[in-house]
């Protein structure tokens, strides 16, 4: 089974230039956890998921116990928040695309999903973003079909 028999073909994507409230408007109302970040000439330029908004908004782990006082203090947290709330996806997606081609095989998606932690990977053809793979259609399509047999 390859890429395309399983992908989601229409993408919901993103600019450089979408703020914060309208990427977590964007995924709410989709219902959606991610979505490719695209230039004015179709490329994809970043991924943006929930898990990268989510950690922007607390600190990581290092960061807190170096500061325990500042992060405790609500009111440091809210000033925090609303800075965030100000950035854009340029400012928060992940650079490092890790992506496949269409005609790849879906045991390939299976295998960069698990190796890198990630749950989409955008399907790129001839440089175009021509579709998205998740773990939820791997499941649906791939881990089903095989269980039927």
């Amino acid at each position: 089974m390859l890429v395309k028999d399983v992908m989601t073909k229409k993408v919901i994507t993103a600019t450089p230039s979408t703020r914060f409230t309208e990427l977590v408007r964007l995924l709410i109302k989709k219902n959606i956890s991610g979505l490719p970040i695209v230039n004015k000439k179709g490329k994809v330029v970043g991924v943006i998921s929930e898990k990268d908004l989510f950690y922007r908004l607390f600190p990581s782990q290092e960061e807190f116990y170096k500061n325990i006082e500042y992060y405790t203090n609500r009111n440091n947290l809210e000033k925090e928040t609303r800075a965030i709330v100000k950035l854009k996806a340029k400012d928060l997606m992940t650079k490092d695309i890790i992506s496949i081609g269409k005609n790849d095989h879906i045991l390939t998606a299976c295998s960069l999903l698990l190796i890198y932690e990630i749950r989409r990977l955008p399907v790129i053809n001839h440089g175009k973003l021509v579709g998205v793979v998740t773990t939820n259609d791997i499941y649906k399509n791939f881990l089903l079909t095989i269980t039927k047999k």
